[in-house]
């Protein structure tokens, strides 16, 4: 594979071209999913700090493990279940009473038309985020945040389906509890827009109150529904 045409080259296509001998499509693949690493291990961790740390990490294990990537599933399933090792690697290096929560790094991904008390509001909710069983936060930040489905996640973290389920399940009731304590209108903006459905609950969430729908935009609760089954945290 020419240099030139690693732009248009696929994720795949890349990693094959590593492997076949062509170094620099590995470079050109890391700079691709550099921000997609960051954003993903900021979303496990929480800290700028840690999150670079991951993402340094994540780098390495992609470097060490490009051979053993098969095609048996999507690059970006594979890519998911090493930076979430990676950042769990680094989570356990650091008690959690160490590490502060970046909230302010999660303004990045805003639009410059939210309004400030709606960020504010995002960031509350991603406080809380951190606080949950981290079981329960890497399903819902795959499932939930990430958009992949139950058997992606599943594939990802090495548990069945149904444990996927539960741990979104529980995980939302969690987050909520936390919410009430930090701010009882998000709570209630999240038990609002998981009965209001999907295309109403996106519909409604600018210009009608950041504070009352921040939890569902953040988390897109108003999508989701999953059981909650018995089989694991």
């Amino acid at each position: 594979m020419l240099e030139l045409s690693f732009e248009h080259a696929s994720d795949e296509e890349l990693l094959a071209a590593y492997v076949s001998g062509h170094p620099r499509a590995l470079e050109a693949l890391l700079l691709r999913r550099r921000d997609f690493i960051w954003s993903l291990s900021l979303k496990f961790l929480g800290n700028a700090t840690l999150a670079e740390e991951a993402m340094q990490e994540a780098s390495i294990a992609l470097f060490k493990r490009a051979h053993q990537f098969k095609g048996d599933s999507k690059f970006t399933t594979w890519m998911y279940q090493i930076v979430h090792n990676c950042a769990m690697d680094v989570a356990r290096k650091y008690r959690k009473g160490d590490v502060n929560v970046d909230v302010d790094q999660y303004t990045e991904t805003f639009s410059v038309e939210d309004q400030s008390e709606e960020i504010t509001s995002r960031q509350t909710v991603m406080k809380a985020l951190m606080e949950i069983d981290p079981d329960q936060r890497a399903a819902l930040v795959l499932v939930v945040m990430e958009g992949l489905s139950v058997e992606e996640a599943s594939t990802t973290l090495g548990v069945p389906a149904g444990t996927i389920k539960s741990r979104c399940s529980r995980g939302k009731a969690a987050l909520a509890a936390i919410l009430s304590e930090l701010d009882p209108r998000l709570a209630q903006g999240g038990s609002q827009g998981g009965s209001q459905g999907g295309s109403q609950g996106n519909s409604q969430g600018k210009g009608s109150g950041g504070n009352q729908t921040a939890a569902p935009i953040v988390l897109g609760t108003e999508n989701l529904e999953v059981e909650n089954r018995e089989g694991g945290q």
